[in-house]
Formats: C-alpha cells, sequence, structure tokens
C-alpha cells in the first residue's frame, strides 16, 4: 500500500524526505530498459513494456526511466493517490516545515520525471513549473497533474486540453483564479458524448470567478443546456461586473445585445443605483422612468386582479416598464399589467382596448422589453407569445428593432423565429412595418426566409384586393414630411430645414442656406428640450432611409422595364403628392401610353419637353418613360434635364438602348448576340434576377434564360454548357447558341414569333444585359 508506505516516511523521517523520496520513486522503474521503438517490416512500430513478476532474468533489476519511455513499472510506491495525498500534506504543513520540503526537493531534480513531479508538488515554485511545461507530460504524471501544477496566468497559454472533473477544476481556480477564465472557455466547448455532463461542471466554475469575461463566455454558450440560467445566476451575483460586461454590447442590433439588454434590464429595475458605476447615459434606456400615480379609472379588461397562470406570471411587472395612460399623466397599476400580461398571452382580442386607453410609445417600450425579459431567459419555446405580443402593441419603432434580428436569426438556427416575426411585422401593419417585410423579401442571404416574406406579402394584398406592386406603392412611408416634401428641425434658436437629394439622401440646410449632410449635434445655447428631440429625429429618419432608399429606387426603375402604369389620380397620389416620393417623380420623364412624354415641375404642374403646361387624358395611363420609348425626343429631353441641373435617381435619360433593324424585327433570331460568352457568375446572376431558368414544373432548367415581356412572350437565351454543369462552385462559361423568342422557354427555339413582336423595352433591356455581361 504506496499510502501507508508514505505515512510511514512522514511519521519516521519527516515531511520533507518523504517528498524527496516520492519525487526519486517517480523516475525509478523495474526491469531492463524496453527496448527502442522502431518500425517493423511491415512499418508498424510495436512497443514493449514488461509487467507482473516477469521472467528470466530481470527479477530485482532497478533503473532510472526516461522521458522517453511510454510505460511506467510497479510505480505503486509513487502512484496517482499516493501524489494526490502528499500534495495535500504539503499544502496543509506549518510554512516552516512547507519550505524546508522546497529546499530539500530542489536538489531532487535531476531529469524531466523528478522535476515535473516537484513542480506538482508544490506548485508555488513557478520556475520549477515554467520548466515542467518545457517537456511534454511523459511517465508518471499526466495532463490532470500538469493542469494542477499550474499558478500562474503565464502558464495559461501553454496548456491545451484540461479534464474538465470538479476537483480539477476547483484546484485551477485556487491556483490560477481569475487566470483559469480562457481554459474555462476552452472546456465550455468540448464536443462529445459527455458534453451534457461536464459543460454544468465547467460553468459552475465560471460562476465562482468576480471577472467580465464570463458573460460573454455564457453569451457564446446560451444555447446549451442550463446556458440561460447560469447566465441569469452569474448577473445576480456579480452585478457590477455584469453592468460593465453587458453594458456595451446592450441593443447593438445582434441577438447577444438583445440578451445583454434583457438581462441588464432586469438587473437595473432591481437596483437603480448600479447605474452610477457607468458612464453617464450609457444605460438610460434601460432604467425604470420615473414615478407616476396609478390610474384608478380603468377598463373593465383591467380591473380585478388576475388569475395566476404559468404561461404569463414568468414575466414580473416590477422588471419591467410602466405603462402610462394616453395623458401620460397616470400609469397601470401592477395587477392591471399582470391582466395585461394574460391577455397578450391568449391573444385575446380585448388588447384592442389597451392599446386604446394606453399611451402607445409607453405600451410599445413595455411590449419590447417583455420580448427582450424573454430573450434573455434563452427564448424558450413554451412562452413563444412574448415574440407574438409586439403584433399586437408593437410599433414602428419595434419594427425598426425588429427587422435586423429577422435576418440574423436563420443564420443562428432560428428559421422559425424568424418567420414568426414576418407575422409581428404584418400585424403591427404600418407603413414602416410593411416597407421592412418587403426589404426581406428583396434583400438577404436566406431563400426560405424570402419565400416566406413573399408569401406574407401576398397575403396581405390579397387581404386588401390589391395586388403585391399596388401594396408596395401605398406602402412607402412618409416620415413626418411636410406637403413640400420637408422637415423643419427645431433647435430653439437654431432651426434646419431637411430635404433630399437624387438618392434620398437627407441634406441638412441651415437658416444661411448652408447644406451639410447630418444635422449637427445639440450645442449649448440649444433649447435643452428641443434640440436633442429634434437630433434623434434626424437620426431616426437617416436610420429609416438606409432601408428604404435604395428600395424604392430599384422598384421605380423595375416599374419602368415592366412597363407599369398607372391612372393619372393614382399617379398624383402615390407620386407627385407623396411627401417622400415626390423627391423622385420630380427627377423622372414619365409617359402616357397614348406616348405624351412630361415631367413633373417643382409646383407640381406637369411639363411637356416643350417645358408648356401638360395634363394627361383622365382615361390614360402613366408610366415611367423608358429611353426607348421617347424615340426623337430623348436628346431633348436629356439637354432639358442637363440645363435644370436635375440629377436623376437610376440610369432613365442616359441608359443604353438596343433597338432592332428592320431585319432584326423579321428575323426569329437575334445574330448579333449569338456567340457571345458570359461567365458562369454573371449567368448565374441573371438566373436569379430579371431573368429566369425555371421549367413548367417549378424546377431550375440551367440550359436557359428566359425573360417574360408585359404581353406573356419569352425572350430565351440558349446557353451551352448550361448552368448546371459546374465543378465544385466554379462552373464554365457559358455561350449563347440563340436568343428567340416564343411563348414559353425552352431548350431549343419552339413555336417562335418575329422578334419585333416582342415588346421594345423588354428586348432592349435583355441584349443591354446580355452584350454588358459578356464584355
Amino acid at each position: 500500500d504506496g499510502a501507508a508506505i508514505l505515512d510511514a516516511w512522514v511519521l519516521d523521517h519527516g515531511l520533507a524526505f518523504a517528498a524527496c523520496a516520492v519525487t526519486e520513486a517517480s523516475s525509478i522503474a523495474l526491469g531492463p530498459a524496453p527496448r527502442t521503438a522502431t518500425p517493423g517490416p511491415d512499418g508498424v512500430i510495436r512497443l514493449v513494456a514488461y509487467a507482473g513478476s516477469g521472467h528470466g532474468g530481470w527479477r530485482g533489476e532497478i533503473r532510472r526511466m526516461t522521458s522517453e519511455e511510454h510505460f511506467g513499472v510497479n510505480q505503486w510506491i509513487a502512484a496517482d493517490p499516493v501524489l494526490k495525498r502528499l500534495r495535500a500534506l504539503l499544502a496543509a504543513a506549518p510554512d516552516a516545515d512547507y519550505r524546508d520540503a522546497v529546499a530539500r526537493l530542489s536538489a531532487h531534480r535531476g531529469d524531466d520525471l523528478r522535476r515535473r513531479t516537484a513542480a506538482y508538488l508544490v506548485p508555488t515554485e513557478t520556475a520549477w513549473v515554467d520548466e515542467s511545461l518545457n517537456h511534454p507530460s511523459s511517465g508518471l504524471l499526466d495532463q490532470e497533474h500538469v493542469v494542477c501544477s499550474l499558478s500562474s496566468g503565464a502558464h495559461v497559454g501553454r496548456i491545451g486540453w484540461i479534464p474538465p472533473t470538479p476537483a480539477v477544476l476547483g484546484t485551477l481556480l485556487d491556483g490560477l483564479g481569475t487566470d483559469a477564465v480562457p481554459l474555462l472557455d476552452q472546456a465550455l466547448g468540448y464536443p462529445g458524448r459527455n458534453a451534457d455532463e461536464t459543460r454544468p461542471i465547467v460553468r459552475r466554475a465560471l460562476l465562482e470567478l468576480a471577472d467580465e469575461r464570463i458573460f460573454s463566455i455564457l453569451l457564446d454558450h446560451l444555447g446549451d443546456k442550463g446556458g440561460p440560467a447560469a447566465l441569469r445566476e452569474a448577473v445576480e451575483r456579480h452585478p457590477v461586473h455584469a453592468l460593465r460586461a453587458l453594458a456595451p454590447l446592450a441593443d447593438n442590433g445582434t441577438t447577444r445585445g438583445l440578451r445583454a439588454a434583457g438581462l441588464l434590464r432586469g438587473l437595473l429595475y432591481a437596483e437603480p443605483g448600479l447605474a452610477e458605476t457607468l458612464p453617464s447615459g450609457s444605460v438610460e434606456a434601460l432604467l425604470p422612468r420615473p414615478a407616476v400615480p396609478d390610474c384608478d379609472d380603468l377598463p373593465d379588461v383591467l380591473a380585478g386582479r388576475p388569475a395566476r397562470s404559468a404561461k404569463a406570471d414568468w414575466a414580473d411587472p416590477a422588471l419591467l416598464p410602466r405603462i402610462l395612460t394616453r395623458g401620460g399623466d397616470r400609469a397601470l397599476p401592477a395587477n392591471a399589467t399582470r391582466c395585461l400580461l394574460h391577455l397578450l398571452a391568449k391573444k385575446a382580442p380585448e388588447v384592442a382596448e389597451v392599446r386604446e386607453f394606453c399611451d402607445r410609445h409607453s405600451l410599445a417600450e413595455f411590449s419590447w422589453a417583455l420580448f427582450q425579459h424573454w430573450y434573455a431567459f434563452g427564448s424558450p419555446t413554451r412562452h413563444n407569445w412574448a415574440l407574438a405580443q409586439l403584433g399586437l402593441i408593437g410599433d414602428d419603432t419595434t419594427v425598426r428593432r425588429l427587422s435586423p434580428l429577422i435576418k440574423i436569426w436563420p443564420g443562428e438556427g432560428g428559421t422559425g423565429r424568424a418567420t414568426a416575426a414576418l407575422d409581428v411585422l404584418a400585424g403591427i401593419g404600418s407603413d414602416v412595418a410593411l416597407t421592412h417585410l418587403f426589404e426581406l423579401t428583396r434583400r438577404g442571404r436566406y431563400k426560405g426566409l424570402k419565400a416566406k416574406a413573399v408569401q406574407k406579402i401576398d397575403e396581405i394584398a390579397a387581404a386588401r384586393g390589391i395586388t403585391p406592386d399596388e401594396l408596395a406603392d401605398r406602402a412607402v412611408p412618409d416620415f413626418g414630411l411636410d406637403d413640400q416634401g420637408t422637415l423643419v428641425l427645431d433647435y430653439g434658436p437654431r432651426r434646419f430645414t431637411v430635404t433630399f437629394d437624387e438618392q434620398l439622401a437627407p441634406l441638412v440646410v441651415a437658416q444661411n442656406g448652408k447644406v451639410r449632410k447630418s444635422a449637427p449635434k445639440p450645442g449649448p445655447k440649444d433649447d435643452p428640450a428641443l434640440a436633442p428631440a429634434a437630433y434623434a429625429l434626424f437620426t431616426g429618419l437617416k436610420k429609416d432611409l438606409r432601408t428604404i432608399a435604395d428600395q424604392e429606387i430599384k422598384r421605380l426603375e423595375l416599374a419602368m422595364i415592366t412597363r407599369r402604369s398607372w391612372t393619372p389620380d393614382d399617379f398624383h397620389a402615390l407620386f407627385v403628392a407623396h411627401p417622400l416620393l415626390g423627391h423622385i417623380a420630380r427627377r423622372l420623364v414619365w409617359i402616357t401610353d397614348g406616348g405624351a412624354s412630361f415631367r413633373v415641375a417643382e409646383d407640381d404642374t406637369y411639363a411637356d419637353v416643350g417645358d408648356d403646361l401638360f395634363t394627361p387624358a383622365p382615361d390614360a395611363r402613366v408610366g415611367i418613360a423608358h429611353p426607348i420609348l421617347l424615340d426623337d425626343d430623348l436628346d431633348a429631353w436629356a439637354e432639358l434635364f442637363a440645363d435644370y441641373e436635375i440629377l436623376q435617381p437610376f440610369a432613365q435619360l442616359g441608359r443604353p438602348v438596343y433597338r432592332l433593324t428592320d431585319d432584326e424585327r423579321a428575323a426569329h433570331r437575334l445574330a448579333r448576340v449569338e456567340g457571345l460568352v458570359l461567365s458562369y457568375g454573371k449567368a448565374r446572376g441573371h438566373s436569379q434576377g430579371r431573368w429566369e431558368s425555371v421549367d413548367a414544373d417549378g424546377e431550375f432548367a440551367g440550359g436557359w434564360l428566359a425573360r417574360r415581356d408585359p404581353a406573356g412572350r419569352y425572350v430565351v437565351a440558349d446557353l451551352s454548357p448550361g448552368l448546371y454543369h459546374y465543378m465544385y462552385g466554379e462552373g464554365e462559361d457559358q455561350k449563347i447558341n440563340a436568343l428567340w423568342a416564343g411563348p414559353a422557354p425552352a431548350h431549343s427555339p419552339k413555336d417562335t414569333v418575329p422578334l419585333g413582336e416582342v415588346d421594345p423595352v423588354t428586348m432592349s433591356e435583355a441584349v443591354h444585359d446580355l452584350v454588358r455581361s459578356a464584355s
């Protein structure tokens, strides 16, 4: 029994002697040295070890082991339990006995094995630990002993795997303290079948450390079983460190920021004084608002004592913003807020009464805080109503906060949550909400989400009895602009007017006429209430325009290409009189279905190319003029716009035009593009844009690119070898074998019609795309 021998050494000879004896024993082996590990004839290395009582001739041999040996023999005197017991005795020894042991051990560190053993026994000797880490683990000591030897943050970068057991992690914390954080971070990510067993041990170790870094680690692993509970416990145990770690992340447009904000709000509502440890204003949005008296005149749906329900009782009104009534001078009492929570959990129609009774902005802020709180809890699916309720009492600010998250969630395994959030946007239903919903149909990395957004738009349009395009026309926000399409920013002694350039980028005009791209920050001479509000108004407008401007300009360019048209009344209401789109309408040339072209003047009247007053017929259709339709007036329009210095939002008057010759109009194939070669990437891009490559069954065809004109005819470019011929993501160049027109696309010309029967705008755009892509 090695432990008994150790105790005898300690009793008979003292602790220092026992430490030296065990250290010497750690490099002693019985029996002859193992054969050299060399490959055999078959290339296999066979290791030879001696064990047991042995045979023939080596019984009783004693020798020093080397660090190159793979197996130790008869090390029962210095086995693992003996080492751990000796280390415990040394740790508990009086200082004088400990120093004596260290001094005497210094003479017994003659080789790698003994140096490593000595470093384990007295880890306070950091130089010994440094030296032992220079050699790989071998002989008696394994990785557990190495990890338990660490006593300095400088050692952390030299350690790979750590055994995630309670004993090892406890020893690691004792030796390194907060310097152990990187190793625990690494251990929390270990994969394998035992991960569900080891991760709670690692999380428990992290919770013992008062260090800001643990919050980022726990946020990264919030999806693990037990992750949300561990993060909440960390916040409760180390509130100051939590505040400093989470405040920079809060509401930064990411899922981490959303969780951080939810945790911080709960923390600050429980202990508002913690905010004083941070720079002024850094968490102001998450602090409780000044107290307001309770409202005692409640509607019936909010009166009475709410029933208990596990579905809603997890949300504590004390940790959420108070909801103001319409007048803003009273707030819902706690019981009324609980009643509202139960209504929201049931998605009850009575919520509409609450919307009418309460201040909408206050209600929306409560709604978002509730959503944050749910997300910080790990977004449990049994409480998914916390997301759905945003569509019941949220507002445009909710839309702006939610849209970036919808784009992120599918990449984090949250496709279902992103899809549910589309219902939220539809439920809010404002122009801003629909604008963001349209944006999701056109942009984004995830095709499934884009398809769901398109489906939602179709549903909304069908419910209103209009087409998706008509819905898009009517869903452009006016952002509070006046009839002239401007916005006044009132700073008190200073006033600025916001107008827009050809890309709908806001321009700020001072009273002296100076133009700048951004609103100035409030100064000491500005009104302390008006100036910050005006600056915040402009900041929100600029943020919204980043979403909508490019989207609307591209939508109108597509309307020109597809030859959409409107009645004169709709044209005036949707474009000319619209406070935002009016800035675009005045920079384009418009055309009636009879071929009469005109522009919108600064006073919103219409003028023809001769600058004479123009009025479209009541039964006319008005569209954006493609330059191929302007014929001889094209140059005159270009000159007029140049004279007036009118910049256009997209290429209209300067757009390349491809007209068919008389012979080409009569032909069934367009010879001028046959033989052009497109790179695979550009051809594939066309198939996902204004062209298509889909067969009658809705499957990807790849052998052609097809473009549909307003009458339903297709311009078809036959490709060789086809878009399905590629290897490892890099496809072959695509040659255009033929370009023809017919009622439906096919692999080869079929039921072709003369090219002159195709809409000239569609044909010009098709040729332009192919020629440009081949250049």
